[in-house]
């Protein structure tokens, strides 16, 4: 039997993430959640967790502020930037559909585990 994990994991982000108004948005499993899906804050948390729920996987403790950048416009993070980079957060880690699509087929997230595959799929 066929994995169909990816067409179910493309479908799911079809319907809630939509289409931008102004380019069009092709679901690969290279897609971005955060850069080229545009989610952050709070929609990014609310994705998450219903893709846990909707595909029945153990994300307890999800590392959220890893992956996605807050809602709006950040002043203190802009005034930070011009400190030095002990003070500043650490950059993003992308996170990509096909990581989800992996996770899904595993049962649970596992960050570690996930970001180690994801380097092997590049």
């Amino acid at each position: 039997m066929e994995d169909d994990t990816w067409v179910r994991i493309e479908a799911f982000a079809r319907e809630e993430i939509g289409q931008p108004l102004f380019r069009r948005l092709t679901f690969t499993p290279e897609t971005r959640l955060d850069e080229d899906a545009g989610l952050a804050g709070v929609d990014a948390i609310e994705f998450i967790d219903k893709w846990a729920l909707t595909f029945d996987v153990a994300a307890q403790g999800f590392p959220y502020d890893r992956y996605f950048s807050g809602d709006g416009f950040d002043l203190a993070a802009l005034l930070l930037c011009f400190f030095p980079k002990r003070f500043r957060d650490p950059p993003l880690v992308p996170i990509t559909l096909g990581m989800l699509a992996e996770a899904t087929r595993r049962g649970r997230w596992d960050t570690q585990e996930i970001e180690a595959w994801a380097k092997e799929a590049n």
